[in-house]
């Protein structure tokens, strides 16, 4: 126990977490969808903050292309080719042995998107496509659980927390997905990999804040960035009165 308080004093010692923090943060269960360059540091922080459980998932497999951003994984990964859940599991035990991890090396779908939501306290986005991101969106908004969006590509990045029933949604910010599948991507235009670490950062962040109930703290809007150009701005986001977040807004406490 003594280890144990030692090895998170730091964060016992920070008024906006403090020990009964600590506490909440290791019987927090969190679902990370995507483990590539922003779930690699996101997993990474969260272990080491000791979140009791981590479910972390991906569908592909480490790659020399990966290495200068995705800092879970190392040469050896690529070399033996395993998959990214797995060898993220592995990399993670040697920084936090006492988390409990569960990799899961699938696709992320309608069919699956409600078991692996199934128990978890907050989800954090990792993932480099909208169409998965909108799965993800209408489930938690379903489940009434927290979601954390980040994105990065070139030098810059957004951040956006989801609370079911008090913030706006993904819908809202984007009313018809279709617009945004032909967005700029990491593989055809590249990514800073700074800019990957600091909005990795701030979502973790994000999550804390959750963690902790301080709702009023959370980014209100979404975060743009531009790491490159020193910007950093929130632009707000008016909710779409038509919106799944809106009709669940709109129901009693319980219903």
């Amino acid at each position: 126990m003594s280890d144990e308080f030692d090895r998170y004093s730091r964060h016992a010692l920070l008024k906006v977490i403090g020990s009964t923090g600590n506490e909440k943060i290791r019987s927090a269960r969190v679902l990370v969808t995507g483990i590539g360059a922003l779930g690699s540091l996101i997993s990474i922080l969260l272990a080491r903050a000791g979140v009791g459980f981590l479910r972390l998932v991906d569908k592909d497999a480490p790659e020399m292309s990966n290495l200068h951003r995705q800092i879970l994984y190392n040469e050896r990964d690529v070399l033996v080719g395993s998959p990214k859940a797995e060898a993220a599991r592995a990399n993670l035990l040697t920084m936090a042995s006492n988390v409990e991890i569960d990799a899961v090396n699938i696709e992320i779908d309608r069919n699956n998107i409600d078991l692996l939501l199934d128990g978890v306290d907050v989800v954090v986005d990792a993932l480099d496509n909208s169409e998965t991101r909108f799965i993800v969106n209408d489930a938690i908004l379903d489940r009434k659980i927290p979601y954390i969006f980040g994105g990065v590509v070139e030098t810059m990045g957004n951040v956006m927390t989801i609370v079911p029933g008090k913030t706006p949604c993904l819908r809202c910010l984007w009313p018809d997905p279709s617009h945004v599948l032909g967005h700029a991507r990491a593989s055809t235009v590249g990514v800073l990999s700074s800019v990957a670490s600091l909005v990795a950062s701030i979502q973790v962040t994000e999550t804390f804040k959750v963690l902790m109930g301080d709702l009023e703290s959370i980014i209100h809007g979404i975060m743009v960035v531009d790491i490159w150009k020193n910007q950093f701005h929130v632009v707000p986001i008016i909710p779409t009165p038509e919106c799944l977040c809106a009709k669940i807004a709109s129901q009693p406490s319980g219903g």
